[in-house]
Order: C-alpha cells, then sequence, then structure tokens
C-alpha cells in the first residue's frame, strides 16, 4: 500500500467514524448544526480524494504533481468509451 493509498484508507476510517457519531446524535436529537455542516465538509472531502483515486485507478496511473493522469474511462455506455454517441 502506498502512502497515498494508506492516507486516503485513515481518512475513510476517520469519517466513518465521524458518521456513526452523528448518525448517533441525530437519532438521539443532540446533533448540532456545526456537527452537520463539519461533517458534510468532510465527506465532501473524502468523497472528492476517492473519486480521485479511483480515477487515477480508471486510467492505470496515478497522480503526478497532484494532477491525475489523463486517460479515458470505458464506462460501458454504447455509443462510445466515454458515453458520447459521437
Amino acid at each position: 500500500m502506498t502512502s497515498d493509498q494508506t492516507r486516503l484508507a485513515l481518512l475513510l476510517t476517520h469519517e466513518q467514524w465521524m458518521v456513526d457519531q452523528v448518525a448517533y446524535d441525530l437519532a438521539g436529537g443532540r446533533a448540532t448544526a456545526r456537527q452537520c455542516a463539519e461533517t458534510a465538509r468532510l465527506l465532501e472531502r473524502a468523497a472528492r480524494q476517492l473519486r480521485e483515486h479511483g480515477a487515477a485507478l480508471s486510467f492505470g496511473g496515478g497522480l503526478t504533481g497532484g494532477v491525475i493522469d489523463a486517460g479515458v474511462i470505458d464506462t460501458g455506455l454504447p455509443g462510445g468509451r466515454d458515453g458520447d454517441p459521437w
């Protein structure tokens, strides 16, 4: 596992804990506006990083200077590799 993969795994583990906590607080009527906003921000960051990692895997590349190597993802949709019929 690379250091980027390790960081992503740790981030997801932390966010899982945060989601569990906010779910518990929501069910008990104890969640605050700040807690909800912070959890949403953390989930957005985790989602972005997970998308970037998945894209890097799909492209067969990785991050190069913080930028994902270019490539085309075969979506399996009719009409082309990226779903564009043209």
